[in-house]
Parts: structure tokens; C-alpha cells; sequence
């Protein structure tokens, strides 16, 4: 008897590789709608067995049902989120092409492409994607030329100070 090689379409026996909590718990798949507001129809999340004690969960891709990255309490989820929008602004802007910035996001993370997805990062490397998105961003960005309606301000609030003429 022999076996298919490279079969894409076999499923991985109940509880193989099925993420885990941060409690320790095995995950439970649900549909999202159960956990999430905002959630389209049919999407399925991962799940801690003890939300909503633990509210730790994380979505599963539609064609695959693999998890998108590994289960998050809100504080992560939240922090997820702020980098995924910091980091999604480096190609939007032109500033990289989309493969560029996970090449750049791959250096960041210290860790090889295939790994290097945000749904994977922890509290720790999420703010470094924050904070090193931001200061690419910012150093890169023109600036924009002041109107003489700015510069007006700028120095009147120059000259006076407090009320008094600084003289």
C-alpha cells in the first residue's frame, strides 16, 4: 500500500497541531461570531475552552481553518492590531513594496519570512513594530511646507511671552 505524497486536502487528526492557550488549555474552534463583534459570516476562531474566564482566541483562516497566528488576550489583541496598522503604512505610503516590508518586519523580529507575520508576535516585539514603523515613517515622510498663516503664529508666540513683549 502506498501513501500520497504532498496530499493537500488531508485533514489533520482532532487536536494535531491545534493552538494553545496561554493558560495551558488546547483551543476549541467556534465561530467567531461567538468571541468577536464584526465578524463575517461563516469565519471561525480558535478559542480558549474557559472564555469567557480567558478571553484568548485567535481567527482561522476561511480556506484552511489553520490559526492565523496564536492565541491572544484582549491586551494583545489590541497591541496586534495598532502594529498591524503602523506596519501595513510602511507599503501604503509607497515608502516599501509589501515584500519589502516583510523582509524589513523579517529583520525587526529576528526571525526568517515564513515567521514573520504580526499574529505571532508577542506584547514585547508588537511595540517594537509600533515604535520602529513610526520612526521609518517619520524619518521618510516630507514635511510639509509651513502656510503664512503658521508662520505668523509661530512668531508671534515668539516675540510674546506670558503677555510681556520679549525683548
Amino acid at each position: 500500500m502506498s501513501k500520497k505524497r504532498g496530499s493537500r486536502n488531508r485533514r489533520t487528526p482532532a487536536g494535531a497541531d491545534w493552538p494553545r492557550c496561554s493558560c495551558g488549555c488546547q483551543a476549541v474552534l467556534r465561530p467567531a461570531g461567538e468571541v468577536c463583534g464584526g465578524a463575517k459570516p461563516g469565519t471561525m476562531a480558535y478559542v480558549c475552552p474557559r472564555y469567557p474566564e480567558c478571553d484568548s482566541y485567535v481567527l482561522a483562516r476561511s480556506d484552511t481553518q489553520k490559526p492565523m497566528g496564536t492565541l491572544a488576550w484582549p491586551e494583545l489583541r489590541r497591541l496586534r492590531r495598532a502594529a498591524h496598522v503602523s506596519f501595513n503604512r510602511l507599503y501604503e505610503s509607497g515608502l516599501m513594496t509589501k515584500r519589502e516590508a516583510y523582509r524589513w518586519l523579517s529583520g525587526i523580529v529576528q526571525a526568517p519570512m515564513a515567521y514573520a507575520h504580526i499574529g505571532y508576535l508577542g506584547e514585547y516585539y508588537c511595540r517594537v513594530v509600533i515604535e520602529e514603523s513610526e520612526k521609518l515613517l517619520a524619518r521618510n515622510t516630507p514635511k510639509e511646507p509651513k502656510s503664512s498663516q503658521t508662520e505668523g503664529r509661530e512668531r508671534y508666540a515668539s516675540t510674546y511671552r506670558r503677555g510681556t513683549k520679549a525683548g
